[in-house]
């Protein structure tokens, strides 16, 4: 038998997610803010779940993702964006081409370098090479309206993600570690990217080294 006021509490919950669903991201970081200092009991169960979610991610998913957004893209952003500026400067459709590229990849970059910050080093190597990888995707599809005008758009974007992947190696790692991330990289990019392997492992360097003072700390 129903419980009393049932119809009425599944009302009041559903209108409670609505109006939680409304809130943009600034609005849900505060109020997530306010029920911890109301509840610090439930800063560890909300750490947990927060470190749930940021692992749950794929180099496949990311790939598809980035993919996507350049999917969206369209040749006349890269009009819109070039010829007379307001600020009485000339734009080429050289330059729009590169900045909406950029910035359909700016989420995902800036993501990175978060996970990097936060020292979720595994997590920022799967990011970076799914990043890389639906680059690449595109890179390989016939009749991309980027080829007439940035061809080179894409890879420059795919150094700058080996780029902000390598600023998080240094004092993050031991040698040994950081080694072995550069030949899991360098692996990742030999196989799945073999026609941008050439640049790509230039992007990437030297294989980093230190194995000597390790082994004297020990």
């Amino acid at each position: 038998m129903p419980l009393p006021h049932s119809r009425s509490t599944t009302r009041t919950a559903r209108a409670g997610r609505a109006l939680l669903d409304a809130l943009d991201a600034t609005e849900s970081k505060r109020l997530l803010a306010a029920i911890l200092a109301a509840h610090p009991e439930l800063v560890a169960e909300a750490a947990d779940l927060a470190d749930a979610q940021l692992g749950a991610l794929t180099v496949e998913d990311v790939a598809e993702d980035v993919a996507l957004a350049l999917g969206e893209l369209h040749v006349e952003d890269i009009w819109e964006r070039s010829g007379p500026q307001a600020d009485g400067e000339y734009a080429e459709p050289i330059e729009a081409a590169w900045a909406v590229v950029e910035e359909a990849v700016a989420p995902y970059i800036a993501d990175l370098a978060r996970r990097i910050d936060l020292g979720r080093r595994a997590e920022a190597t799967v990011l970076c090479q799914g990043t890389l990888l639906g680059l690449y995707r595109v890179s390989q599809e016939e009749g991309d309206f980027l080829d007439g005008h940035a061809p080179d758009s894409l890879e420059e974007v795919a150094a700058l993600a080996i780029a902000t992947w390598k600023k998080g190696r240094a004092g993050r790692a031991t040698a040994r570690g950081r080694a072995e991330e550069w030949a899991a990289m360098g692996t990742f990019v030999s196989l799945a990217l073999p026609e941008w392997r050439s640049f790509l492992t230039r992007a990437l360097g030297s294989r980093p080294t230190g194995g000597q003072k390790e082994r004297k700390r020990r």
